[in-house]
């Protein structure tokens, strides 16, 4: 059972658990990565960020390297454990929302920007103790120590601003955007860490710490003169600003605020010699010199007064009266953490570093399962779910089962090169091609007997109220006759489709498979022949696919998209494999006709030994399922005939009973080899839509 409670709406298949029968025993699931999976993960995904921002931004895995956001590409996880799902749909979100929102340009001559505001680099440099054989000291500073801080605070500003807009703009998205501040901002140990007494020492690491963290419910304001940076970012009001570039103003702001708390490198060595000699008032003052004019707050009554507006009276601590959540203010040394905290935490805030760097760890895959997916992708590869009855164990109580069947829309070389499939192999393809040329010799004169189908006729009409005179009649106008007119319809075949399904699980090898892809072929040469009318070949079977074993439902030749070289170049490569799931691919083939066959003439051609066959469905059970489908199938308008195919001998009287019981009218069992005999089982189906 999925536990993702916000992806479980969109995900048809169990992603995360092994498949298990009534009886317990564990359908075999691929090893290592399914690219099946995979590919409906990436295109769900792709999907969201296409939403979301009203763009087609291209969304992939990774496939080495540190993940990284370039302003063009959303790059995801492969991943699909249950606890990362959610966070990696909120990132690919999150970046996806940076590609539209944010202006990488900003960050284009950002240390030319900075050297011309009013920071003082030469002050600075000699504030934190920079000697004069570090080169130029101007340059220096600027892009060793500005710029990477200024970055950060970009990054953390600009985060707040495009996460402000998707909750605004598609708040039925929160939920993943929760599961991603869950795993990079509410993390527990981050939650003790605000609590505690770390980082609230004045340098970088604890300011950023703290502002990295602001969204947090347990923030502290009290320490850092954080209420005052909480004020100049004003979260609330963070849809202000417009653009990436007043982001960038911003942070340079707070980025000129934090510096003015930073002591210098002289008043640290002041207070270094005051240590222990005294009250620590003798030594404390103004800070002198400093490049960049703090923002302090006095206390005026003698008592220390906090900038969020609370007071410390007798080192008792108070809440802040900000109105804010979070601005408690902590006593000294409550909740302090053990070494193994501190480790924890110091790995937490790496975590949020990577993230506002848009450099977040993603699990990779190989260029070759990136092949895969990509090949999977492109032959427009779906799962439909089917529900059946089958039979208990040793008993004939009935029980409704779900199967997966993998529909694949377009069959390529580039599928068969990087996608494994019992249906498809190298071998034997010179031999399947000989019989595939045969079919096509068959289908030239197939096409000319099917000639019912190109037939238009006239019917007249007379003696008729209105319409067009009878010339006929005229003479009878003057005696009071009034049925004097006459009216001509057409007749004519509306387009058709045909579809050919073949049966080619292992029972059909040898003269049979032959037997029924040469008289496809041949079919699908005749309707190439036939105005208006086009045709599909599919094969199915149960079969191992892409690591996981489940009933496939090919479709090999369209002639929509397709011309014949398709089928000489592809339909070699068709092999005989597995099981007989009729019924169950017969669902994904019906849903596949009603959705192609609208205003056409739609007709189902279906080739096989009978006898279905796959895990749990068999005997009686699929022989229901496959009538309940072939009447369904009927009533939607569907034409059927189903030719039993046979090898070097007749079907038993067991075989035609269950072929029967399956599809009654519509069996037939006619030698497919003579073409007359397949013209005429046609022509009479295509009569009965006259």
């Amino acid at each position: 059972m999925l536990k993702s409670s916000n992806s479980s709406f969109w995900l048809e298949r169990d992603f995360f658990e092994n498949d298990k029968d009534l009886f317990g025993d564990v359908v075999a699931k691929p090893k290592g990565k399914d690219p099946m999976k995979l590919a409906g993960y990436r295109r769900a995904i792709g999907n969201f960020v296409r939403i979301v921002t009203g763009e087609a931004i291209p969304v992939k895995f990774n496939t080495s390297g540190g993940s990284y956001t370039d302003g063009k590409t959303v790059t995801i996880s492969a991943s699909l454990k249950d606890k990362d799902f959610d966070p990696a749909v909120g990132l690919a979100l999150h970046e996806g929302s940076h590609i539209k929102l944010t202006d990488f340009d900003v960050l284009v001559g950002l240390e030319e920007w900075v050297k011309n505001h009013d920071i003082d680099m030469i002050s600075l440099a000699e504030k934190h103790g920079a000697k004069d054989d570090a080169g130029d000291p101007d340059r220096w500073w600027s892009s060793g120590y500005v710029l990477p801080k200024l970055k950060d605070l970009i990054n953390i500003i600009e985060d707040r601003r495009i996460d402000a807009w998707v909750y605004k703009n598609a708040p039925g998205y929160k939920g993943y955007y929760q599961a991603l501040y869950d795993k990079y901002f509410n993390a527990k140990i981050i939650d003790k860490g605000l609590k505690s007494d770390e980082y609230t020492n004045e340098d970088w690491d604890s300011f950023m710490f703290r502002v990295c963290n602001l969204t947090n419910a347990n923030r502290r304001l009290d320490v850092l003169g954080l209420k005052e940076i909480w004020n100049m970012i004003d979260l609330k009001n963070i849809a202000r600003l417009q653009n990436t570039f007043e982001v960038r103003d911003l942070a340079y702001e707070v980025f000129k605020f934090i510096e003015g708390q930073i002591p210098s490198l002289e008043l640290d060595k002041e207070e270094e010699e005051c240590e222990g000699e005294g009250e620590r008032g003798e030594c404390e003052g103004e800070r002198e010199g400093d490049p960049i004019e703090g923002n302090k707050v006095e206390s005026t009554d003698g008592k220390d007064e906090l900038d969020d507006g609370s007071k410390a009276k007798g080192g008792e601590a108070k809440k802040g009266t900000g109105g804010e959540k979070g601005n408690n203010i902590v006593p000294k040394g409550l909740n302090e953490l053990n070494d193994k905290q501190k480790h924890r935490l110091k790995k937490a805030i790496e975590k949020q570093e990577d993230f506002q760097n848009q450099n977040t760890k993603k699990t990779n895959i190989s260029k070759t399962l990136q092949k895969q997916i990509k090949a999977m992708e492109d032959s427009g590869t779906n799962i439909t779910s089917v529900e059946y009855e089958s039979n208990l164990r040793y008993t004939d109580e009935g029980i409704v089962r779900k199967e997966d069947v993998a529909v694949v829309k377009n069959f390529s070389k580039d599928l068969v090169n990087n996608l494994n499939c019992g249906m498809w192999d190298n071998w034997g393809r010179d031999k399947r091609s000989e019989y595939i040329n045969e079919g096509i010799r068959r289908g030239v004169v197939l096409g000319k007997k099917l000639k019912v189908r190109s037939e238009e006729r006239d019917t007249k009409f007379n003696k008729l109220r209105s319409g067009k005179i009878d010339k006929r009649m005229i003479a009878n106008a003057g005696f009071g006759a009034e049925a004097i007119f006459e009216k001509i319809e057409n007749f004519a075949y509306r387009p058709g489709i045909i579809h050919i399904s073949i049966d080619n699980s292992g029972s059909m090898s040898g003269g049979r498979f032959q037997n029924a892809t040469t008289t496809a072929v041949a079919i699908a040469k005749a309707c190439s022949m036939i105005e208006n009318m086009e045709c599909v070949i599919s094969f199915r079977a149960g079969s191992d696919f892409a690591g996981s074993e489940m009933p496939v439902m090919l479709i090999a030749y369209d002639s929509r998209k397709h011309g014949m070289n398709q089928i000489k170049t592809m339909l070699p490569y068709v092999c005989v494999a597995g099981v007989t799931p009729e019924g169950l691919c017969f669902d994904a083939i019906m849903k596949e006709i009603v959705s192609s066959s609208r205003g056409k003439d739609a007709y189902f051609v279906n080739m096989s030994d009978g006898m279905p066959y796959y895990r749990n469905y068999s005997g009686d059970a699929a022989h229901k399922h496959t009538k309940a489908q072939v009447k369904k199938m009927t009533k939607e308008g569907i034409k059927v005939i189903s030719y039993f195919i046979t090898g070097s001998y007749s079907c038993s009287d067991y075989e035609r009973e269950a072929f029967n019981a399956m599809y009654g009218k519509d069996a037939q069992y006619i030698d497919t080899k003579k073409i007359n005999d397949v013209a005429k089982s046609m022509n009479r189906k295509f009569l009965e839509v006259a």
